[in-house]
């Protein structure tokens, strides 16, 4: 593995592979020569991870802290900023649902498709307006807004920290696959589906749970309150709205190569918990 030398440099563990929108994020948000960013990963393997790095110092080791999605794993607090994990080790869960989540930004997306309006290969018309692009960011959360309350709901059945994962969502690839419905009821019986090996074990791990669950998450998901304060940028899953919110765009949105862009794009300013990040390594 390699090491730092320089004792002042920090180690930033975040998940993903190199070369991920996280690292790229970080990349950007980061001082130059300060850092060094190390992908894990999946988030489940951090603190082991950094456990088997840290431990290959001979001498004291360097400061560190890791940083993550915060997913399904806790509900976003009132005021934004940074979650601190359960434990010993300085792990951080982001604001938002995902590193995803903030590249959902009108003006991003209009920077970067007019930007690209005039190559010849771009085939996708000219650049929406900031209020065009801004209705597509919330009608395409409207539509996964059932389907998120049903993701939250699986979440919120975990017994405890000790149980194993019980997985938010039944389609192949895991966030940012949409499922072909989005039909409460279809998602409902979808889920019902993906707890069945659990109630044999906890009681806590049954139906009418995870309907109760389900139906107050997709009351508050549906509210005029909650829409009018877009809450759903913070609480609905960064690569499910961006999937969604891209096909609403315009066929073939080149959203992975936006994605890449935008991670480097990114104005931290509007992000008090990216603020507390960047003085946390400072």
């Amino acid at each position: 593995m390699p090491r730092v030398v320089d004792p002042s440099l920090r180690i930033i563990f975040c998940e993903g592979r190199p070369g991920s929108l996280d690292e790229l994020l970080l990349g950007y948000l980061l001082p130059v020569g300060r850092v060094l960013i190390q992908s894990v990963g999946g988030k489940h393997g951090m603190r082991a991870f950094i456990e088997g790095y840290l431990g290959s110092y001979p001498g004291s080791q360097p400061g560190y802290l890791g940083f993550r999605d915060r997913d399904f794993d806790a509900e976003p607090p009132e005021h934004p900023g940074l979650i601190r994990l359960q434990g010993e080790k300085p792990i951080w869960l982001s604001h938002r649902a995902a590193v995803e989540n903030y590249l959902i930004d009108a003006d991003l997306l209009r920077q970067y498709w007019t930007e690209r309006e005039s190559a010849p290969a771009w085939a996708h018309g000219p650049a929406l307006s900031i209020t065009e692009i801004e209705d597509h960011i919330r009608e395409s959360a409207r539509e996964l807004a059932d389907y998120q309350a049903v993701r939250w709901a699986l979440a919120k059945l975990k017994p405890g920290l000790r149980w194993p994962e019980i997985h938010t969502t039944w389609t192949k690839d895991g966030s940012g696959d949409i499922p072909s419905s989005l039909d409460y009821d279809d998602c409902l019986a979808q889920a019902c589906q993906l707890t069945a090996s659990f109630q044999s074990q906890t009681q806590d791990v049954h139906p009418d749970r995870l309907r109760g669950y389900a139906e107050a998450y997709r009351e508050r998901f549906n509210s005029h309150h909650f829409i009018e304060e877009k809450g759903y940028l913070i609480w609905f899953h960064g690569k499910d709205h961006l999937v969604q919110l891209c096909r609403r765009l315009a066929p073939n949105f080149p959203r992975r190569h936006y994605e890449d862009w935008a991670a480097e794009h990114v104005d931290v300013r509007k992000y008090p918990d990216l603020q507390q990040l960047v003085t946390l390594v400072r």
